[in-house]
């Protein structure tokens, strides 16, 4: 029993693993992300996350393998504005992203997902304020890597993202601008002779 244990625990991460993926759209993906104006996304002021699933209907955060969290990051800065790289900031090296709806080394609907900070901390907070500001590339399927291992078994590339632009920011009006435009039509309603 002890032999078999010793020589199935190495193929554990394979089996019982989810896919695995590198949140980075510069190392041979070269797919910039902009806002509405074709402005590559620059620093602290814009996050991104991927999110993925099974199917194209079942889209989720991908969260990190041991820690299970999200992984929020901002954009690169300067010559490669536009661009991200997940750099495993406050975790260990080997503390993949994941998709756990999908086997190690498994195939993934992937989607990334981006937004302007200063509007919410997360893609949902900015997509319920109803406008703009916010961004997803066209959903791609790749297949993943197997998390927690060593070479090759690397987290997989985001094989397959597009380049994509953030949604332009249109602020609702307040309510005493509608009455402001509003005023001069129902001056003219009231003055109008019977």
């Amino acid at each position: 029993m002890t032999l078999c244990t010793a020589l199935t625990f190495p193929l554990a991460p394979q089996a019982l693993g989810q896919s695995s993926f590198l949140l980075s759209n510069e190392y041979g993906v070269l797919a910039p992300v902009s806002d509405s104006g074709g402005v590559p996304l620059e620093g602290t002021n814009y996050l991104v996350e991927l999110w993925g699933g099974a199917t194209t209907d079942s889209l989720t955060p991908a969260i990190t393998y041991f820690s299970r969290q999200r992984v929020i990051i901002s954009f690169l800065t300067g010559p490669v504005a536009g661009y991200f790289v997940d750099t495993y900031a406050g975790r260990g090296s080997i503390d993949d992203l994941c998709i756990f709806a999908v086997p190690g080394r498994g195939w993934a609907w992937l989607q990334v997902r981006a937004w302007d900070a200063r509007l919410g901390g997360t893609y949902e907070q900015v997509v319920a304020l109803g406008f703009g500001g916010y961004g997803e590339s066209p959903l791609f399927y790749a297949q993943g890597g197997a998390p927690g291992s060593t070479l090759p078994d690397v987290p997989a590339p985001l094989s397959g993202l597009q380049s994509f632009s953030l949604l332009p920011v249109v602020p609702e009006p307040s309510a005493g601008l509608i009455l402001l435009l509003g005023l001069p039509l129902l001056l003219r309603h009231f003055r109008r002779p019977p």
